[in-house]
């Protein structure tokens, strides 16, 4: 019961775990905010010809 209850625990094996690095994350992309959306739709719509 006392060996059982050592593997239970991880006692038992001799065995180590080498824990993963923690990954970097990615630095957030810039975002479009309302106050950009007027100016990037003027710049990227295509020009409108007068008759």
């Amino acid at each position: 019961m006392e060996q059982e209850i050592r593997n239970a625990v991880g006692l038992g094996s001799p065995e180590l775990v080498i824990e993963p690095k923690p990954k970097l994350e990615p630095e957030p992309k810039p975002t479009v905010t309302i106050y950009d959306f007027g100016r990037l739709l003027t710049e990227n719509e295509p020009s409108v010809k007068k008759k």
